[in-house]
């Protein structure tokens, strides 16, 4: 490993300075000068003058200058994963040598859906921000799919039987649904309907294996939040994940025996991100936790 990184570093430096990879890093992830030059401890002029120098260099723009901030280009992007590689490296050569781990820095960036954060994630996170705090969380709470290729974010918990094949990926413990009522309704009353899905379809394959399967559907609304909150309201049954409805004080479970596993979970991330520290030690910090809180998850 030592060679081979020795032999990057030695073609590396007949064009580029360690130096102006971090500001670059450094620039990304705070997105202006003021910032990168605070997170590096030198002058504003300092950061601006290597990020020229980095620019020369690869006789490209790496940043647009907007007003929000730097933003990344099409080279920049490119740059981006080589530069997070040769960190990481630096990193592990530097661990090596102290026989030590170095303080870990920089953002991190997750994607997850809106019910996983809410309900299980945020004491999760909270308690890595405790032991890392120099690592900046960026989450974003959304049920599509964010493109790892894009840089969305370094890493994603989805749902699916089959995730990108390229994407380095770990199973997680099984999530499972199960029915709620508010804790007013009467589950046996044969009015009770079911609170549905827009996908029809996929929403009927669902509940065909549930005890009230003969019961017709009284809504279709999108998203978890809506669907519990027309449960908790009285509008009718629901089929929710049991991280959500178990820990509502105003959902009660229905045959509390009975639940069924959603789609399959995963933590994703793209390879280029594999050796980043910090990605990996927060990724091994979400696997575990979600690991030992396996019962939750699943309902049980």
């Amino acid at each position: 490993m030592a060679g081979s990184f020795v032999d990057r570093c030695w073609d590396l430096s007949l064009k580029l300075d360690w130096n102006d990879l971090r500001v670059f890093l450094a620039l990304e992830r705070g997105a202006s000068a003021r910032a990168a030059a605070a997170q590096l401890g030198t002058s504003h002029s300092t950061v601006l003058r290597r990020l020229q120098a980095l620019e020369d260099a690869f006789n490209a723009q790496l940043f647009d200058r907007t007003p929000e901030g730097f933003a990344l280009t099409g080279p920049g992007e490119r740059l981006l994963a080589k530069a997070q590689q040769i960190e990481a490296e630096v990193f592990e050569v530097q661990r090596e040598i102290t026989g030590s781990d170095i303080e870990l820095e920089g953002a991190v960036k997750l994607t997850a859906p809106p019910a996983v954060l809410k309900y299980l994630l945020l004491p999760i996170l909270a308690e890595f921000q405790e032991t890392y705090p120099k690592i900046e969380l960026e989450v974003a709470s959304t049920d599509s799919f964010a493109d790892l290729d894009r840089r969305d974010a370094d890493l994603a918990i989805r749902f699916s039987h089959s995730p990108d094949e390229h994407l380095v990926g770990r199973r997680l413990p099984e999530f499972h649904d199960a029915i709620y009522v508010s804790n007013d309704a009467d589950p046996n009353d044969p009015s009770l309907g079911w609170i549905g899905w827009p996908d029809q379809h996929r929403f009927h394959n669902r509940i065909a294996s549930t005890p009230f399967s003969d019961r017709p559907v009284a809504w279709r609304l999108p998203g978890l939040e809506l669907q519990a909150e027309a449960a908790r309201q009285g509008r009718g049954i629901g089929l929710l994940p049991c991280i959500m409805g178990d820990q509502d004080p105003e959902l009660r479970r229905v045959n509390a025996d009975f639940t069924q596993p959603t789609l399959p979970a995963w933590l994703l991330q793209h390879p280029d991100l594999r050796r980043l520290e910090r990605v990996r030690v927060f990724a091994d910090f979400i696997f575990k936790e979600i690991t030992r809180l396996r019962d939750k998850v699943s309902g049980r």
